[in-house]
């Protein structure tokens, strides 16, 4: 399917038509996600200990209709072969290795490792077509491309921010061009502060940010499904208290705020929330908060 099936998939192309139903195994939560949103969760056998949403795939998980097989970074190959999946799907670079390897097993593959909005969108009609639900897929595609071009038309009109977005506090970790996440913040109403910078994800200094002056500080904070509770942050006066960052236009204007991290790096059909409250983030003014939206969503958690 165009550049994401040409760059993305490694080895010979996953051919099964409407009528067989694949049995899936999924390492990733957003390509497990991805079974649920287009009608396929019938022929999900197993997932990671990762893949958390939707509600409807916790509750199978708990009654053994999906089989947990590990976690996401060391999953149980052995409880993968006594599934005897006819299709296992994987996703980034950590699995880009493992891929290989079941493939030298003899499994049929689907491995992506999207760099782009659009490569998303790419995903989910892949993954509907191999698992005979190709109409539904390109109908859910179609839609978030749909929803994606209105909130970017909207925001087009709007002045422009500067965003610095950080990955990782460790490091500090970023995102360039090759990146969903830089998709985001284009079609949110942002400029990423390093859209010179090609790289997916890469290690940049406290220097040099405050060098970029950005508008914007987006720190990542993580909802965690299994405790129901918020995890991985650090209060946002540590950041404020950085060496040189009360130079910077987000500290003098207190625009250092959270987003929901494991919401926009989960490349699947919630792209397109993802984007809405991103676009709410960086312009309050012009977007609404999205329906069912709680409060350490709305970034000023301290």
């Amino acid at each position: 399917m165009r550049r994401l099936l040409i760059a993305l998939l490694l080895g010979a192309p996953v051919l099964f038509t409407g009528a067989e139903r694949p049995r899936v195994v999924s390492l990733s939560a957003p390509l497990a996600e991805t079974m649920y949103a287009i009608g396929a969760a019938g022929q999900l056998a197993g997932v990671t200990d990762a893949a958390v949403f939707p509600e409807q795939l916790v509750r199978d998980r708990k009654s053994g209709k999906v089989r947990e097989i590990g976690s996401f970074m060391r999953p149980d190959l052995a409880l993968l072969d006594q599934l005897h999946p006819d299709l296992i799907l994987s996703d980034t670079g950590f699995h880009t290795a493992l891929a290989g390897e079941l493939r030298g097993k003899g499994y049929k593959v689907l491995h992506f490792e999207p760099k782009s909005l659009e490569d998303i969108f790419q995903q989910i009609a892949a993954v509907g077509a191999a698992v005979g639900k190709k109409k539904e897929a390109s109908a859910l595609a179609a839609r978030m491309r749909a929803e994606r071009d209105a909130i970017a038309a909207k925001s087009s009109r709007l002045p422009r921010v500067r965003v610095y977005l950080e990955i990782n506090h460790e490091g500090p970790w970023t995102v360039g061009t090759e990146s969903p996440l830089n998709d985001l913040i284009q079609a949110a109403g942002g400029q990423n502060i390093f859209a010179d910078h090609r790289e997916g994800t890469f290690v940049t200094t406290h220097e040099e940010i405050v060098r970029r002056n950005p508008d914007i500080i987006l720190s990542p904070i993580w909802l965690d499904a299994k405790v129901g509770g918020i995890d991985g942050i650090i209060p946002l006066a540590q950041i404020y208290a950085r060496p040189g960052y009360a130079q910077t236009n987000a500290v003098r204007d207190s625009r250092v705020l959270y987003y929901d991290s494991a919401l926009l790096k989960h490349e699947g059909p919630r792209q397109i929330l993802a984007l809405r409250k991103l676009a709410r983030l960086l312009h309050p003014e012009a977007f609404e908060d999205p329906p069912g939206t709680i409060a350490w969503e709305l970034g000023r958690i301290r």
